[in-house]
């Protein structure tokens, strides 16, 4: 199962605009008590799986480009899809994983925290005590213990 979705396309704006779709249609076929609503939207979301495990690359890229060309006529779409977490999502993911293994490594020396105004990781050294953090990124100060 580790290396199950290696060579498969994985989720794009069309299978993620798919789900959300599904998850509306069931949502108002529960509300309004109406059953074909959920059967439309089981098709829809089993649709966006089909088409996330798919190993027909060149098929799947051409009706990504289609739909990403009909959601550039309305700009809310297009930069709401932009925006989306697996976006370049390979990169994000490898640097994750080198940021978890950094920390992991260096538990014993260093602590790590979130910002809470803008997510940037901040590391402090262990056993100073309480101290001031400044975030380099934003200037946020947080007092915490070390």
């Amino acid at each position: 199962m580790k290396h199950f979705m290696d060579d498969r396309y994985g989720v794009d704006d069309l299978s993620c605009a798919l789900g959300a779709l599904g998850v509306i249609i069931a949502l108002l076929g529960a509300l309004l008590k109406v059953g074909l609503f959920t059967w439309i939207a089981i098709i829809v979301i089993v649709l966006a799986i089909v088409r996330a495990i798919s190993k027909n690359f060149p098929a799947r890229e051409r009706e990504n480009d289609q739909f990403r060309q009909l959601t550039s006529k309305a700009p809310a779409l297009d930069s709401f899809f932009d925006k989306l977490p697996f976006k370049h999502g390979a990169e994000r993911m490898a640097r994750a994983g080198r940021t978890a293994k950094k920390m992991l490594v260096n538990r014993k020396t260093t602590m790590y925290f979130r910002c809470k105004n803008c997510g940037q990781i901040l590391s402090v050294p262990r056993g100073k005590g309480r101290i001031l953090i400044t975030c380099p990124k934003c200037g946020c100060k947080a007092e915490k213990r070390s």
